[in-house]
């Protein structure tokens, strides 16, 4: 029996390594790149003296709207009852995009600034819950600073408890030393817009950039790519879009400005709609980048 068992101790061994191997291997592939940190840059709210084009101490506030939208869930859309309104403004010293986007269960006010070049180089998002009794709609608040070349997080969550936290690379594709943020993804579909502008495809054309997505409540910052696919009518609209594929799953359609105005799960111009218009939800105040979290 002795020589028995340690004939067999081996195959248990190695079924236990196999198995230790795939769950380190496993975790090494899911391991979160949230990085906690003491404290994280503090620099001011984006102004123009931080842009390379604003040498004479110009004013950052907003110039001009150059792209607006109003986008909701049509009859195909799996999701119903979201509502999206987003503007891009271009600015003395780059462009301010903002957005809110509304659905039963969350709502989401974004801002996002850019530099000249459209590069985004800080971010903000504000969730609130429909229907809370609470006079702040249970608010999770993060800010993103981009300046700095890494990505910060200061989260403060819905029981006001304020961390901070570095995020990593993930992802499959490899990330080069020193590479920062191109594009970043919030939800709603037309903070794609910028991207589109600054990335101007033609038909068959991509780009890869380092993303910073914040539509899920835990981030991703991993290379992705933009790809323009040939144009196609859109029943739904009466027309030819231009259409986009990131992430090689999603795809958005824009107009002939490159303004995003719905996309293939079913998002449209609202005023192309024949449905109402879903009641608005509670603002819960309004949002306060500047100044929160």
């Amino acid at each position: 029996m002795i020589a028995a068992s340690s004939r067999a101790a081996p195959w248990h061994c190695i079924a236990a390594l196999a198995v230790f191997a795939l769950t380190a291997s496993m975790a090494a592939g899911c391991r979160r790149k949230h990085v906690p940190v003491d404290a994280v840059p503090r620099l001011d709210y984006p102004a123009c003296r931080e842009c390379a084009a604003c040498t004479d101490g110009g004013s950052a506030e907003p110039e001009a709207i150059v792209a607006a939208g109003h986008l909701r869930s049509g009859p195909t859309s799996f999701e119903r009852f979201v509502s999206e309104r987003f503007e891009l403004r271009h600015t003395a010293c780059g462009y301010t995009f903002r957005a809110r986007q509304e659905w039963p269960l969350a709502v989401s006010d974004v801002e996002v600034r850019y530099d000249d070049l459209l590069r985004p180089i800080w971010a903000w998002k504000r969730m609130t819950i429909p229907g809370s009794s609470r006079d702040d709609g249970n608010a999770d608040i993060r800010r993103y600073e981009l300046r700095t070349g890494d990505v910060f997080i200061t989260h403060r969550d819905d029981r006001g408890v304020t961390s901070f936290e570095r995020l990593l690379p993930g992802g499959r594709l490899p990330v080069g030393e020193g590479a920062r943020v191109g594009a970043v993804v919030a939800p709603g579909r037309g903070m794609l817009t910028a991207w589109l502008w600054r990335a101007r495809l033609p038909v068959g054309g991509s780009l890869r950039e380092l993303v910073l997505d914040f539509r899920e409540a835990v981030e991703s910052l991993e290379e992705a790519t933009l790809m323009r696919e040939p144009d196609r009518f859109e029943p739904s609209l009466g027309k030819t879009l231009r259409v986009y594929t990131f992430y090689g799953r999603e795809t958005v359609f824009a107009d002939d400005h490159d303004v995003v105005i719905g996309d293939l799960a079913g998002m449209r111009p609202s005023d192309s709609l024949s449905t109402p218009e879903p009641p608005p939800l509670p603002s819960y105040g309004a949002p306060d980048p500047e100044h929160t979290p």
